[in-house]
């Protein structure tokens, strides 16, 4: 005789739907976390914000429909294009972004500018897959000296070779020497300059004479974009550099995604016909869109915006030497940073790391950055592009160091020893509250003010 298994009770499965209570509760969070963000003042280096115009074609009606190609390859067609797929003809967009593209080519010195990736990693990606063959080896930025962390494991996923730059410590930059002995040993395929604390302009003609006109040599400006297109700082393609690449939403002032831009027309449009075949499909329209307006913006900004960065930048420098701070800045180097971001040292507290411990507090006061490891210790990583935009300028620089240092120091009147120091951040959050609109940009009549 045989027995039956005894069969456990069913688990209990949670209902398909939820309350309506419960689903307003939620969106009561996200309204928490945007007010919240209101009163914050954003130093964080990698993060930066839209216009007002660009952030109504980010969410406009469009922002959900396909937009396939790019313009040039659209041209002329019906709205039938390749492989079947059938979408809009949007005539008004095809003319915004040849506009676009011209004055992109214009601010980078560019021949020819693909807006398509969907972020700075998938324009990397893309440059990667397209440009070099699996086995090719391809030197980058080590992570301790500032460069990207998934760049190495990018590399290696896709069946490439990684090897990091020599760098010098002293000068903050390649080790040219170095190199260029290593690249004699063992030639690359590609050098790709991804530096994520660009405190002075990396070596691009060395490089150019030390790799010779085989290797492809690509600069990743997700940092430094807006300065770039601005005329500071450097230009990458005029100094010989074969790509500029990265992110567009840091220095540069547009949406989250990437662009790609080329010395050589034949080689982009080859690029571009390739991406659209195989790494692309949907390039999310708003983002698109506002990216688009942001170019146009800063066609008409975009060196009174880079120099106001570098002035506040110079401002926030001098003000947080005055209130204690110290700076950390290549020993062969002349000032602390020649582009927007800064390094602040943080001493060590027992048992914890410092850099850490005192961004979690400057954080916590409404004042927005990161830390990360750099040069085997972890400091403050800082940026001016985001409050410059919102219109603050030297003599706001210096009242952020002054708030920056009570955050530092806050003794319990102010809060807790690691909690928020309540009354510095109702300090920040009214500095925050005074400067909630856009400059250089098309909001606002008054901004052309700011271009003279």
């Amino acid at each position: 005789m045989t027995t039956s298994p005894a069969v456990a009770d069913p688990v209990p499965r949670p209902p398909r739907t939820r309350p309506r209570e419960h689903v307003a509760e939620l969106l009561g969070g996200i309204r928490a976390d945007e007010d919240r963000i209101a009163a914050t003042v954003n130093l964080a280096a990698f993060e930066n914000v839209l216009s007002r115009t660009a952030t109504a074609a980010l969410h406009g009606p469009l922002a959900n429909r396909y937009l396939i190609g790019y313009e040039r390859e659209r041209r002329g067609l019906d709205p039938l294009l390749r492989s079947g797929l059938l979408t809009a003809a949007y005539p008004g967009v095809d003319r915004l972004e040849r506009e676009a593209v011209r004055t992109a080519r214009a601010l980078l010195g560019a021949d020819w500018v693909d807006f398509r990736p969907l972020s700075g990693l998938h324009a990397t990606m893309s440059v990667f897959a397209l440009l070099t063959a699996p086995g090719a080896l391809v030197y980058s930025i080590a992570p301790e000296n500032g460069g990207h962390f998934a760049t190495r494991p990018l590399l290696e996923s896709m069946g490439r070779r990684s090897a990091y730059l020599p760098w010098s410590v002293e000068a903050g930059t390649v080790d040219m020497a170095g190199f260029s002995a290593l690249w004699r040993r063992d030639p690359g395929a590609m050098v790709f300059l991804d530096h994520g604390v660009p405190l002075v302009p990396l070596p691009v003609q060395d490089l150019r004479a030390a790799v010779g006109t085989r290797a492809l040599l690509v600069y990743d400006a997700s940092h430094t974009l807006g300065l770039v297109a601005g005329g500071a700082f450097q230009d990458p393609l005029g100094e010989g550099c074969d790509i500029v690449q990265g992110n567009t939403h840091k220095s540069f002032p547009g949406a989250h995604k990437g662009l790609v831009a080329f010395a050589d027309a034949g080689t982009g449009q080859d690029f571009s016909d390739r991406m659209g075949q195989a790494l692309i499909s949907s390039q999310q329209t708003g983002p698109t869109l506002a990216n688009y307006i942001t170019t146009l913006e800063m066609g008409v900004h975009a060196a009174a915006y880079a120099r106001q960065m570098l002035s506040n930048r110079e401002a926030l420098a001098t003000a947080l030497r005055e209130e204690g701070f110290s700076l950390f800045r290549p020993p062969d180097a002349a000032r602390e940073s020649q582009s927007h971001v800064l390094l602040l040292e943080a001493p060590d507290r027992p048992g914890r790391t410092g850099g850490y411990a005192l961004a979690g507090r400057l954080v916590r006061a409404g004042l927005a950055l990161n830390a990360r490891p750099v040069e085997g210790r972890v400091m403050l990583r800082l940026g001016v592009q985001e409050v410059t935009r919102r219109g603050m300028r030297e003599a706001e620089m210096a009242h952020l160091a002054e708030l920056m240092a009570r955050a530092a120091h806050a003794g319990p009147a102010d809060g807790t020893a690691d909690g928020p120091p309540g009354g510095v951040a109702a300090r920040v959050a009214a500095l925050a509250g005074s400067f909630s609109s856009v400059a250089y940009g098309f909001d606002d009549t008054d901004t052309t003010e700011m271009t003279r």
